[in-house]
């Protein structure tokens, strides 16, 4: 993709107001046609979930961040939504972008956290499949009925695709009262769709009805950022379907191969704290695997590596006020007046990602992408600046979520299996810091040894003794049925014998 800003010049552009309805507010959708490749690139808002902002506020907004393409609001580490068109005649939904599921799935049941819902009978389109589907969540869950339908992204300048469309029925859980989003979008692939990886996804059929586009999206997901006179103004994201858009970041992007076509499944080669080395092995770090997930709101890590690391915060946070217990377990918040957060008093975490077998590149991460900001409305406390620690330990492996994400522009580039990171554009909560950074390469001896191999789960010894005793038995009894076969032949044979001898004294 090198050569698109070559091309930009040659490009052809539109541009298009639309109006989502929980907040009122104005997007554009810019879309590139690059006429030397054939190869189109749509560029799709995504909306963040979610504050009531005026139109004042958002054209101040607008005037002091210089934001000439999304102006976005909500808050962070509640999700990334789009707008899609469902059915004939279109119904509109807002659906999460999530990059840790393959199944598009909206609700299609009354539901008390919902306003709307996707009505079939009303689609002249909509085919249903009949297969039911279940999917469950750490808390919570949902069912559904598989069918297809026409869908189309955020007015995109580009026909229908027919798509699986999981109706989702009945859920616990899963919708959010007040999110303003009725459905998921699954961006990952077949192998963990439900109820199985003959579910087409969404992308995969988006890539094979559409073949001028590039087997590729992006996404640049923008958190919240302080400025003078506005409440916690966030900017929202946008998501790339057909390749790069070089206006979202700045500096080289730097990639790290797919390990498998599931989740999307990077390794990680080590993790700093403030520059040292949390010194674990580092197939700790991908048991049992590491995950990009723009679906999960916080970076998860392995118990044994994020109590490491909360052992390095806590010894790097200490020249201040005590901080209590709960803030690190992510029960309770931290709130400062808005010029006195001690930015500077917390660490940088660095994630090295593997390049090749030889070298990584690391993710310097920025204390204002894991202190996650909270609305003054949910914390309670007025006039304040309030956060939540965003680092927690996970039971599946390690996953780079959606506040870590915040920090990047991070491309999906499934053409050639490989997610990169640049700098995003997106503008920083806060100046007094650095922002969080790309920065390699670094050698490594073999990065090989830092893959996790899941033991192998043969049979048990007590299985193992099962299947012998099974074994002897069934040699027990094939020796025994012998035994009686010989018996009944020796005791025909008897019979016949003094058959013979009684007639033989009759006659």
């Amino acid at each position: 993709m090198a050569s698109n800003k070559s091309v930009k010049s040659q490009s052809l552009s539109w541009l298009r107001r639309v109006h989502l309805g929980h907040v009122s507010f104005t997007l554009y959708i810019h879309f590139v046609l690059l006429t030397i490749t054939l190869a189109e690139i749509y560029r799709i808002p995504l909306k963040h979930s979610s504050k009531l902002v005026t139109k004042q506020v958002l054209e101040d907004k607008k005037k002091t961040l210089d934001n000439n393409d999304h102006n976005l609001s909500g808050k962070p580490g509640e999700g990334y939504y789009i707008e899609v068109s469902i059915g004939t005649p279109p119904q509109k939904l807002n659906v999460l972008v999530d990059t840790g599921s393959s199944n598009f799935a909206v609700a299609a049941a009354p539901d008390p956290d919902l306003t709307k819902y996707f009505i079939k009978r009303m689609s002249k389109t909509y085919k249903n499949v009949g297969t039911s589907i279940y999917v469950p969540y750490t808390q919570g869950h949902w069912n559904g009925i598989l069918g297809t339908d026409r869908v189309r992204l955020s007015e995109m300048i580009i026909e229908d695709v027919t798509v699986n469309v999981a109706c989702i029925s009945s859920s616990k859980n899963f919708f959010i009262n007040g999110s303003n989003w009725q459905g998921i979008l699954g961006m990952a692939y077949a192998d963990i769709a439900r109820p199985n990886s003959t579910v087409e996804p969404f992308f995969d059929s988006l890539m094979k009805q559409q073949p001028l586009l590039e087997n590729s999206f992006s996404l640049q997901l923008c958190g919240t950022v302080d400025s003078p006179g506005l409440d916690d103004v966030s900017m929202g994201g946008t998501m790339v379907i057909g390749g790069i858009d070089e206006t979202l970041y700045t500096g080289q992007i730097y990639y790290t191969p797919l390990r498998k076509e599931w989740y999307y499944e990077v390794l990680i080669t080590d993790v700093e704290v403030n520059g040292t080395s949390l010194g674990v092995d580092c197939k700790e770090y991908n048991t049992d695997k590491t995950i990009v997930d723009s679906g999960t709101t916080n970076l998860r890590l392995p118990e044994n590596v994020y109590n490491k690391v909360l052992t390095a915060f806590k010894k790097n946070t200490h020249t201040f006020s005590p901080i209590p217990e709960k803030f690190w377990l992510g029960k309770e918040l931290l709130c400062w007046n808005r010029s006195d957060v001690p930015w500077r008093e917390f660490p940088v975490i660095s994630i090295y990602l593997s390049q090749s077998n030889s070298t990584s590149f690391k993710l310097d991460i920025s204390p204002q992408q894991y202190l996650r900001a909270v609305s003054p409305a949910y914390s309670k406390t007025a006039n304040k600046d309030c956060f939540k620690f965003s680092v927690a330990t996970s039971a599946a492996g390690s996953v780079i979520g959606a506040v870590i994400l915040e920090g990047y522009y991070v491309v999906f580039d499934r053409q050639n299996r490989r997610i990169g990171f640049a700098q995003t554009m997106c503008h920083p909560r806060t100046t007094s810091i650095p922002p969080s950074r790309v920065i390699g390469n670094y050698v490594t001896k073999d990065n090989q040894k830092c893959v996790y191999v899941k033991p192998y789960s043969g049979p048990s010894a007590l299985t193992i003794v099962a299947y012998v005793m099974a074994a002897i038995s069934a040699v027990c009894i094939v020796a025994l049925s012998f035994c009686f076969v010989q018996w009944i032949q020796q005791r025909r044979k008897k019979k016949d014998e003094d058959r013979r001898d009684v007639q033989a004294l009759i006659d």
